[in-house]
């Protein structure tokens, strides 16, 4: 009897989540091409701030420091939220080995967003 038992599929066949739902799913579909627009917008916008930033101080030396500074702050912030929306990006493609409906009731409580 043990002869007839199929193998089981490998773990990243079994997370596989884009050609399973997202491809076919038009809310996720829609939603991953709003993503990817917006961190490829995020990423243009950062990387003109970034590059033009030496040249406003450059051509304008009385700019403010405190300017300087916020657009800094304002670079680092948007390459931290690129690197998150990266991270929601590949949930629409890999999906969590353990779901959260699995999760042991306490730990499902409090990963719950509110």
């Amino acid at each position: 009897a043990t002869g007839n038992l199929r193998h089981s599929l490998p773990k990243e066949v079994l997370l596989e989540r884009y050609h399973s739902h997202t491809q076919k799913c038009a809310s996720c579909r829609g939603a991953l091409g709003n993503l990817q627009r917006l961190r490829l917008g995020l990423a243009v916008g950062t990387a003109l701030v970034w590059v033009l930033l030496p040249l406003l101080v450059f051509i304008h030396p009385q700019v403010s420091i405190v300017t300087v500074i916020i657009l800094t702050v304002a670079v680092l912030m948007s390459g931290g939220v690129w690197l998150a929306l990266g991270k929601l990006e590949r949930q629409f493609y890999k999906g969590r080995e353990i779901p959260p409906r699995n999760w042991p009731e306490k730990v499902y409580k409090e990963a719950k967003p509110r």
